[in-house]
């Protein structure tokens, strides 16, 4: 488990992020492969939106696509 870190939010959207499934130690992971920090965020937030299940209702891919498109806005990698 990793420690805890100054994840620059508040706590509001710290647990909004939490119920679409977003896991900060995958943020912390992304980030030591070379990821920005921004960029860490969007695709930990993609990866929790679909590590139990694939979307199943319209809302659910409504928000998966919304999430999707936010993280290809900006540049994959390095």
């Amino acid at each position: 488990m990793t420690n805890i870190h100054n994840l620059g939010m508040t706590d509001t959207e710290y647990a909004q992020l939490l119920a679409q499934g977003y896991d900060p130690n995958v943020e912390h992971q992304l980030i030591e492969f070379g990821e920005s920090i921004d960029q860490a965020r969007k695709l930990a937030r993609v990866v929790g939106l679909t590590k139990d299940k694939p979307p199943q209702t319209e809302e659910e891919w409504q928000e998966f696509m919304a999430v999707w498109e936010d993280t290809c806005d900006g540049s994959l990698g390095n």
